[in-house]
């Protein structure tokens, strides 16, 4: 066991450990943790991950179906089984790129995940997230981009682009409602800009998908996201920054073996 005590230490251990010819590597943290250590081992063939939940956001293991309670997470360790999901690779020049778990994001809520990242003296978990999306609308303009991927072209004024494996981040936001994590494909979230009023309305719906039917709203799938904007915009994902604009996206269909539970059906989540 390894203790990490600054940022890049997780990445650092993992690929080390592989390097010494080790297979499976448990990560003990949220997804920013999860993000460094796949990030330290996607490249190597035949290693497994496992997780073991106690971050802030938890997503990916709520996706995968690994339970929040330390016992629960610790039997799917020792008696689940392994199975192969999508992982995500963000890059502005092929062969650079950094890989994710989660949902990338551009936007309003890249602004939301950089404020949560820094925490808030009067809020943790999911509530951070929920603060840090209220805080941001006092300030953020919406950038004009050009996103282009198998569904065609938006070219536009943006709120959000959220392009993920899973369906939820943040704690809990069911952003891509429709997800799944072994399709092949990225879901796609496109909102376009709204009065800050209707922002505080569509955020309590994000917690069942309820945004989707919204008129500033469209969703789509796609293998590979190219992402263009008028200035640099600098692009989040598993909660963690990823790399400026102009950049692009692509999938790697069942890139990550994960431990899950036995029962586990890969397109449900469970929190225990």
């Amino acid at each position: 066991m390894t203790f990490t005590s600054a940022s890049g230490d997780a990445r650092r251990f993992a690929q080390e450990a592989v390097s010494d010819g080790i297979r499976f590597v448990i990560a003990c943290g949220g997804d920013g943790t999860l993000h460094e250590v796949v990030n330290g081992i996607a490249t190597v063939p035949d290693v497994t991950l496992g997780v073991l939940p106690c971050g802030r956001g938890n997503d990916f293991a709520a996706t995968v179906g690994v339970p929040l309670k330390p016992k629960a997470a610790i039997a799917t360790l020792l008696s689940g089984a392994a199975i192969r999901v999508d992982l995500g690779c963000c890059y502005r020049q092929p062969a650079t790129g950094s890989y994710f778990t989660t949902i990338a994001t551009c936007g309003y809520d890249t602004e939301v995940s950089r404020r949560a990242a820094k925490g808030t003296p009067l809020f943790a978990g999911t509530a951070s997230y929920a603060y840090a999306a209220v805080e941001t609308l006092f300030y953020y303009e919406p950038a004009f981009v050009r996103l282009e991927g198998d569904f065609g072209v938006y070219e536009g004024p943006l709120l959000l682009a959220a392009t993920g494996i899973t369906s939820r981040y943040g704690g809990g936001f069911q952003i891509l409602p429709n997800a799944r994590i072994d399709d092949g494909l990225f879901d796609v979230c496109i909102i376009r800009p709204v009065s800050s009023l209707t922002v505080l309305r569509l955020l309590p719906a994000l917690f069942w998908g309820g945004h989707v039917s919204h008129p500033a709203v469209s969703m789509h799938q796609t293998r590979t996201l190219r992402i263009e904007t008028d200035t640099p915009m600098l692009l989040y994902a598993d909660g963690e920054p990823m790399c400026e604009t102009p950049a692009t996206i692509e999938i790697i269909k069942e890139g990550l073996s994960v431990m899950a539970p036995q029962a586990t059906n890969q397109n449900w989540a469970v929190d225990i």
